[in-house]
């Protein structure tokens, strides 16, 4: 029974002793070691801290800074002002836990992986006890908060970005998944228009960013919401849901298209960030107070508009489903019009140097009136009060074609001359004095 007693007081004063020991380890240089590589090995990085000063089971640190390894798109981090508080209960459970960690500033710039640099071969020696050896494997984080968060990146063909001004807080819910949560900020990428963030909820892991919700506001009112899954482990390939309402279209759609309004819809975005000019949209939308002059595209129907009354003349409204990749555009399920007058259906495609377009037009008996014989040879079919006919639209945003003149003024010809026989020729000639204006 002694020696039961002893060995039992042997092995207290053992726990007793290591605890110590471990204690004044986790406060010395060493820890400080210990715990910069187990932060650099989960962000694929070589970085250290600055010397720790401590308060009980807090502690603090000047900053933390690292440069990206090869396998890391991470290309520098720095960290300012850090603070946090060990969980000493858990480290008895075996599970090394900070309650907290604060940080009052994070720079970070992301982009194309560091040069690798030969490691030096490790120098043999015999094992020997390290205090180190007694802790955890994995570091677990319960709940951060940074007070200013920026990230910059660049893209493999040099365009440049940035998110500046967030305030991010979360906490670990898995070795390798993090419950993110994003308050402000702003993001601009090469000549985009400036992303004001509202707020952001999502996970991120080894492999990839979760955006679950995420709510952002542009200029002029446009307000967007975005979820979606972005890949980070090799390329950046993303497929990005947005909910877009009242967005300036010239933000959109290039000069020569001349579209005008606000476009509100849901769209779907599938490509790689580092490419994302090259990534394909997909999707529905509307726009409202679609400055779409007809002249551009139908400069008889423009005529017959203002000659009935209509100066002035703009669809101010378009619906349509949309796909969009490298500048082309297709469309279909098109649908636009003015007041009641004027209805434009159909499908088709436009690019930089194409339009290629396939519709249905109706117009009111009160505009096609001025048309002699367009009601009977050209719009021959009745729906909902208009008048319709196809159309085929060719050519060049900038030098557009469409088929519609040709059959109203043989439409035109043959009733004046009918009608009218020898006295048709001059009416003819207003008419298209009339087209040319």
């Amino acid at each position: 029974m002694k020696r039961l007693l002893i060995l039992f007081g042997a092995l207290l004063i053992l726990i007793f002793a290591s605890w110590i020991g471990l204690h004044f380890f986790v406060q010395s240089d060493s820890f400080r070691d210990w715990l910069a590589k187990k932060v650099s090995r989960s962000i694929r990085a070589d970085g250290q801290f600055e010397p720790l000063t401590w308060e009980g089971s807090n502690f603090r640190s000047a900053g933390f800074s690292a440069i990206g390894n090869p396998k890391s798109k991470l290309r520098s981090l720095k960290i300012t002002n850090i603070s946090a508080h060990i969980d000493w209960r858990q480290l008895l459970k075996g599970h090394f836990v900070l309650d907290y960690v604060n940080a009052e500033k994070i720079e970070a710039e992301v982009g194309k992986g560091a040069a690798a640099n030969p490691s030096p071969e490790p120098t043999h020696r015999p094992p020997a006890f390290k205090f180190a050896d007694l802790l955890p494997s994995e570091v677990r984080i319960d709940h951060f908060y940074v007070a200013d968060a920026n990230l910059r990146w660049q893209t493999n063909r040099g365009d440049t970005g940035k998110y500046t001004g967030a305030k991010i807080s979360g906490g670990q819910r898995q070795p390798d998944l993090w419950d993110i949560e994003v308050i402000g900020g702003k993001v601009q990428h090469a000549a985009y228009p400036v992303i004001e963030v509202e707020a952001a909820h999502g996970t991120i892991s080894r492999e990839s960013i979760v955006i679950q919700d995420a709510k952002a506001a542009l200029a002029g009112g446009t307000a967007i919401e975005i979820r979606g899954n972005i890949a980070i482990a090799k390329q950046l390939k993303a497929v990005l849901a947005a909910d877009v309402i009242d967005l300036d279209t010239h933000i959109v759609f290039p000069p020569t298209w001349r579209v005008g309004g606000k476009m509100s819809g849901h769209l779907v975005y599938k490509g790689d960030l580092d490419r994302f000019e090259h990534g394909a949209v997909t999707g529905s939308v509307k726009i409202s107070g679609a400055a779409i002059d007809l002249a551009d595209v139908f400069g008889t129907l423009h005529q017959l508009a203002k000659f009935g009354g209509l100066n002035d003349v703009q669809l101010d409204s378009i619906a349509s489903d949309v796909q969009y990749q490298d500048g082309n555009a297709q469309f279909s399920n098109f649908h636009a019009s003015y007041q009641d007058q004027i209805r434009v259906e159909g499908e088709g495609s436009i690019g930089t140097n194409h339009i290629d377009a396939n519709l249905l037009l109706g117009l009111s008996p009160k505009v096609l009136g001025w048309i002699p014989g367009a009601e009977e040879r050209v719009f021959t079919d009745q729906k909902d009060g208009l008048r319709w006919t196809t159309v085929r639209i060719s050519g060049t945003p900038e030098q557009p074609k469409e088929d519609l003149t040709k059959r109203l003024v043989a439409a035109f010809r043959d009733k004046m001359t009918k009608e009218f026989k020898g006295q048709a020729k001059d009416a003819i000639k207003s008419l298209l004095d009339m087209f040319h204006k």
